[in-house]
């Protein structure tokens, strides 16, 4: 049975959980201790990421069957030599007397035009959902969740901006005059509770995601 898109944020979740145990115990050298708290966050964001490109190729099929596409998925922008690259293997295909399946290269072609891209922030998550057939989903998520729609958006895109800070920038403090190289702190509980959010947010999608 292939594995899910639930499947994979979860393994996402573990490793960050993994980095976190890992920081919190003898290390030869105790600066690694916030670089391992930050890989867990950034290991958790892409947990969200991971989640929301499976859901969207996996569900394309189920997709198409109800009728006309979503508009957030006709509007994705596919890349010419993806296209051409589709057409030649149909053609290949055909010369050698294969079965055609037009629909497995416009999946691939889909697949690499989403590896692209990320879905993470609060509109990011929504588009992608949509794309996967799931409209207007954050007022379903926040009552799964238990939790405010607003401080959902705002915790969510506070926790993204945190992870690109740490990806692009090497977690360094941004100073006026910097004399010395300062980094952005990160505590094992902040850590912590930031990867048990994810977490919760990550079945509270799943949640009204399968339900749709």
């Amino acid at each position: 049975m292939p594995y899910t898109a639930k499947d994979g944020a979860e393994s996402c979740i573990r490793r960050a959980r993994r980095f976190l145990e890992l920081s919190a115990g003898d290390l030869p050298d105790h600066r690694a201790r916030t670089d391992l708290r930050r890989m867990s966050l950034v290991m958790s964001v892409a947990a969200i990421d991971a989640y929301m490109h499976w859901t969207v190729i996996r569900r394309i099929s189920q997709v198409r069957r109800r009728g006309d596409l979503p508009k957030s998925l006709l509007q994705l922008e596919v890349p010419f030599s993806e296209v051409t690259a589709a057409a030649d293997r149909h053609v290949e295909a055909q010369r050698m007397k294969r079965k055609v399946r037009p629909w497995v290269a416009v999946m691939a072609a889909l697949q690499e035009c989403l590896l692209k891209r990320t879905f993470q922030s609060f509109d990011q998550v929504a588009t992608a959902l949509a794309m996967a057939g799931v409209d207007k989903p954050w007022n379903r998520i926040a009552t799964e969740m238990g939790e405010d729609r607003n401080a959902i958006k705002s915790r969510l895109n506070n926790l993204v901006h945190r992870r690109n800070q740490i990806v692009h920038e090497g977690d360094l403090k941004r100073l006026e005059r910097p004399r010395e190289l300062r980094f952005n702190s990160l505590g094992q509980e902040e850590a912590l509770t930031q990867v048990d959010w994810i977490e919760k947010l990550i079945h509270a999608i799943e949640n009204i995601a399968s339900a749709s």
